[in-house]
């Protein structure tokens, strides 16, 4: 086995988050080019306004990367609003002179005075910012993916309850060899399965219960108290039957069931 789905879709989105962030900004260059912002859409033709949308998006990708290795870390672990105004600013600031450079190509003889980079600044940023959020890695499907899922609550082995009657595969107490049978004590009866207790205890999960004794296993939820007897020490169950516990396993059994 390579692991369930979710570590498959866990693998999956780390495998598709290295471009994740490459096809974001050329998703972003695509829609700039369709939408022909800031009145590209009369000034410029369709392959160069597509193609000064996508190196523009492409450029503000890269910034943005840039900044974020050298921007401090605020609220470490997760990405706020506050970090991703940050990082646009900042990457908004080189975009702007490159913004109005790359104009000046598409559009010879058409330059920026100090004042209309101010007035530039803001929509680059507003566009920054968009390219931020996009190539965010900390999107809610990984987040989901690899938050801590509860531990499943353990079950007895179908095959082992498969064996049981109907009426007996629930409310298990103990089990005890007896030759090459297994006797399941429940609180509904007992019954004889062909098994042995070693190899029923070594398929039961070990948080259902323990083997006590070479001839018993008990269930962690069968178990009334532990006591001494006859300077023996034997678990008490539920049904008030007394099961043994042998030297070497009476630290475990106190662990479990103490």
């Amino acid at each position: 086995m390579t692991g369930g789905p979710m570590q498959l879709a866990m693998r999956e989105w780390r495998q598709m988050g290295k471009w994740r962030g490459l096809i974001s900004a050329f998703a972003i260059g695509l829609l700039l080019g369709v939408t022909g912002p800031f009145g590209s859409q009369t000034s410029l033709t369709p392959i160069v306004r597509y193609s000064f949308w996508m190196v523009m998006a492409l450029a503000g990708f890269g910034a943005v990367v840039a900044v974020e290795r050298v921007l401090p870390t605020i609220a470490p672990g997760r990405k706020t609003a506050m970090r991703f105004v940050a990082i646009a600013a900042a990457s908004a600031v080189p975009m702007t002179f490159f913004g109005a450079w790359a104009i000046g190509l598409v559009r010879p003889g058409r330059t920026f005075s100090p004042l209309q980079l101010l007035a530039l600044y803001p929509y680059v940023a507003l566009i920054q910012l968009i390219i931020a959020r996009a190539i965010s890695h900390d999107d809610q499907l990984p987040q989901a993916l690899t938050a801590e899922q509860p531990p499943a609550s353990p079950e007895y082995p179908r095959e082992f309850v498969a064996k049981l009657p109907v009426d007996l595969r629930r409310d298990i107490l103990a089990l005890e060899a007896e030759d090459h049978y297994l006797r399941v004590h429940t609180l509904h009866g007992s019954a004889l399965v062909l098994m042995r207790l070693a190899d029923a205890a070594a398929a039961i999960d070990p948080r259902l219960g323990l083997r006590v004794h070479r001839s018993w296993w008990v269930a962690k939820d069968g178990v009334r108290s532990l006591e001494s007897s006859a300077g023996r020490a034997i678990a008490r169950l539920v049904d008030d039957t007394e099961v043994p516990i042998s030297r070497s396993n009476l630290a475990a059994a106190r662990t479990l069931f103490g």
